[in-house]
């Protein structure tokens, strides 16, 4: 009996290394099954509906009211003024065009002066009209631009809105007895001119100016 013990419980090298290398869930044989398996944590998806939280962007200053009104007084009075020059000179050419008939008549040396006084005015005419072309096209950039801010932009509009003061003041005082004409382009450019200046300095227009640009 002995010996058949013994043959019983003979070392298996085979069974050991499959045991070993199975684990232990081949030592247990039929409660291998009984084990739950490792849970699997599954990566988090967020739901539809939630979303990440963004910071909110910054709003854009509207901009101000004193600011659009610098724009409609640098734009509007020039334009009108440029149309008034227009006139002026389509005034100041039908008059030279008057002395055409009598060129050649026996009177002409007595109409010579005049007629050199009308086309002295329409030279006048002419380099008013080219003057304010230039001052109407300064105008309309710094209108354009007056959207964008920027200090030295509104050091420009400033200055702009002196010079136009200035030409005014000076307008108005050599006009004298001249046509109702040159009156209402002198008071054209001192009004908007003034307006500019106090615009220009408004607290809300530095602001606006001085804002940090993109």
């Amino acid at each position: 009996m002995q010996n058949g013990t013994q043959n019983n419980t003979r070392f298996d090298p085979v069974g050991f290394a499959s045991a070993a290398t199975s684990g232990p869930s081949a030592l247990t044989g039929g409660q291998a099954a009984l084990v739950p398996p490792r849970p699997a944590f599954a990566p988090f998806i967020p739901e539809p509906g939630i979303e990440q939280a963004q910071l909110p962007a910054t709003p854009t200053a509207a901009m101000p009211r004193s600011v659009k009104l610098a724009r409609i007084a640098l734009v509007a009075p020039t334009a009108l003024n440029l149309v008034l020059a227009l006139v002026t000179l389509l005034q100041a050419q039908a008059l030279l065009d008057s002395f055409t008939p009598y060129r050649g008549a026996w009177f002409a040396g007595a109409t010579s002066s005049q007629e050199q006084a009308a086309q002295a005015g329409v030279t006048l005419a002419q380099f008013g009209l080219a003057w304010t072309a230039a001052h109407t096209v300064i105008a309309i950039a710094l209108a354009v631009r007056a959207g964008r801010g920027g200090h030295s932009l509104r050091t420009a509009v400033l200055v702009f809105g002196g010079w136009q003061c200035l030409l005014g003041t000076l307008a108005l005082a050599l006009s004298g007895e001249n046509s109702g004409n040159a009156v209402i382009r002198a008071l054209v450019a001192l009004a908007p001119g003034a307006l500019l200046v106090y615009l220009a300095t408004r607290p809300e227009t530095v602001a606006w100016f001085n804002r940090p640009r993109r």
